[in-house]
């Protein structure tokens, strides 16, 4: 099988289970690596504690395999700013000419 046929195969393995796959030594495949210096997939190595690599689409390729992107929702900080700065803005703001 030639490492097209085997990259194809990664990435509907990586597809099917939601974008993300983990595993012990993932990083360590050669068909990874290859897929990684494509550029289709992003790895993440595992630290000494877990060992657990982590592969997943990259953000291109997630949309080339229709699944949904990634939404980053807003942390709590800077959704509280976000508020707070609302509130000062219609506190010392201009007052609208039609109210």
């Amino acid at each position: 099988m030639s490492y097209s046929q085997e990259i194809d195969k990664l990435l509907t393995t990586i597809a099917a289970e939601g974008g993300r796959v983990t595993g012990v030594g993932l990083a360590d495949d050669d068909v990874v690596k290859a897929a990684a210096d494509l550029g289709l997939i992003d790895v993440a190595i595992g630290d000494a504690w877990t060992l657990v690599d982590t592969v997943s689409l990259t953000a291109q390729q997630r949309l080339e395999m229709r699944l949904p992107p990634i939404v980053r929702k807003p942390s709590i900080v800077a959704s509280a700013a976000n508020a707070i700065v609302s509130m000062v803005g219609r506190a010392f703001g201009r007052p609208s000419p039609l109210r």
